[in-house]
């Protein structure tokens, strides 16, 4: 165990602080050009944050989980300790979160004993809640549950989530789906798929395009939109399969995740489901929630995302009212709570919301707080601490959110840069200089190396 407990330093510009030559970057150098004002808090916002934190009264110790190298796990764990709460974070190594000076108490997350590392997070850390934010994060929650002799720990992972007969609908997407349209929500039609029979029959009366998506994916990975039979049939066949010796090492090697050796040695495969495909944009949702009740929401479309179905880099805010009623019923249903996101598509031809998925974790967008009814992480403190909600500022008023560093890394010549709210931590330099290096795998030669080989294996597998 790690602890620091810092005090937070004093806001700095990149001018002053962080300049082009510390990182010799494209987005340093689109830093100098930008309005820092744009994003950069205030005196007044710092003083807020200062008197937040201590008029929070009897603080809840919380505990988040992560397996995965998130920037959004970093800025929620800085919004806790901003709202009062007691702050510890399990994670694997050379996470971003390591670089944030606010009081965090680090444990390290083991790709080997990933229980055994959790259950002594949850008892050393004295955890009152745990908020995991990444599927694997969940699915190692739903197991501590099934497996430990602890009561309390199986009590403290239902405070915080749900209760257990939630754990398989919620992470899987058809049985997601199934319950919400049992709820009143409009979703695609959506059908199991165990084999490629299953595939033929179905293209016999449902038109495509189809979107082929594998549970216990992320981030866009694991669906395909597919616009024919032989298309879907490739797609079923490369993800109907076991985690490949391939990836594991070359996730360890380039990526430093030891995480997918697990379900490789396990030789899971994962379900596989066909959703009709929605004609529109994409938006999404996030909820705080507490025993089945919504307590705040943030709605927003998506403006730009890494991809076609990849995560979001630019949103706009918006009322999104069928949206967040969506997501009350669903969580109403499964009695969820804690941060869960949900993802739609706008329909272009009716303008109505249909839910596609749902991600019972943390999402970007929860630690941006936008007032009353938006301020998911005071509204979840609040209720699981006992006390009244405060109402605090919004960090904007502003409908456009560019989240950091996604655009700026991905696209530093976007149009975006120049305008809405740019979702930078600056009173944390150390944080936003780890958030602009390269990528793990483009750090260092050997890496750089490394990859160039997996993908040359890659290319020759494929013909």
């Amino acid at each position: 165990m790690r602890k620091r407990l810092l005090p937070a330093p004093a806001r700095q510009t990149f001018d002053t602080e962080i300049t082009v030559t510390d990182m010799s970057s494209a987005p340093f150098q689109l830093a100098r050009e930008l309005d820092v004002s744009l994003a950069a808090p205030s005196p007044e916002s710092r003083r807020s944050t200062v008197v937040d934190t201590v008029s929070a009264g009897a603080s809840l110790n919380v505990l988040v989980s992560t397996t995965c190298h998130l920037a959004s796990t970093a800025r929620l764990a800085m919004a806790l300790s901003q709202a009062g709460a007691t702050v510890s974070i399990i994670h694997p190594g050379n996470h971003p979160v390591s670089a944030v000076h606010a009081p965090v108490t680090h444990f390290g997350y083991s790709a080997v004993q990933p229980l055994a590392s959790l259950q002594t997070a949850i008892e050393r850390g004295r955890a009152e809640l745990i908020i995991p934010c990444d599927e694997r994060a969940v699915r190692d929650l739903h197991r501590l549950h099934a497996t430990t002799q602890n009561r309390s720990t199986r009590m403290l992972i239902e405070r915080s989530i749900g209760p257990d007969t939630s754990f398989n609908v919620a992470t899987t997407r058809h049985d997601l789906l199934m319950v919400a349209r049992q709820n009143g929500v409009a979703v695609p039609d959506s059908v199991q798929i165990d084999t490629v029979d299953d595939l033929r029959r179905l293209a016999a009366d449902h038109p495509f395009p189809w979107v082929v998506k594998a549970d216990g994916s992320w981030a866009g990975l694991g669906i395909r939109i597919v616009h024919s039979l032989e298309e879907a049939e490739a797609a079923y066949q490369q993800m109907d399969r076991s985690v490949a010796l391939s990836l594991a090492l070359r996730e360890a090697l380039v990526e430093r995740d030891y995480f997918w050796f697990r379900p490789w040695a396990a030789r899971q495969r994962p379900r596989i489901s066909v959703q009709s495909f929605i004609a529109g944009r994409p938006a999404n949702c996030a909820v705080a929630c507490w025993r089945g009740e919504v307590l705040a929401g943030t709605a927003v479309e998506v403006v730009d995302a890494e991809s076609a179905t990849g995560p979001s880099t630019v949103v706009r805010v918006v009322e999104g009212d069928a949206m967040l009623d969506a997501a009350r019923r669903v969580v109403a249903a499964l009695e969820l709570s804690g941060m869960v996101g949900f993802d739609f598509m706008v329909e272009s031809a009716t303008g109505r919301p249909y839910m596609i998925e749902m991600n019972p974790r943390n999402t970007p967008i929860v630690h941006v707080r936008l007032g009353p009814g938006r301020d998911l992480v005071e509204a979840l403190l609040a209720r699981a601490g006992g006390r009244i909600p405060r109402e605090r500022p919004p960090v904007t008023d502003q409908e456009t959110i560019v989240f950091f560093p996604h655009t700026w890394k991905h696209d530093p010549n976007s149009a975006h840069l120049h305008t809405g709210f740019h979702d930078v931590p600056w009173e944390e330099p150390a944080l936003v200089r780890e958030l602009v290096r390269p990528e793990m795998r483009e750090r260092t030669w050997v890496m750089r190396t490394a990859r160039q080989l997996w993908l040359s294996m890659r290319r020759r597998q494929r013909g």
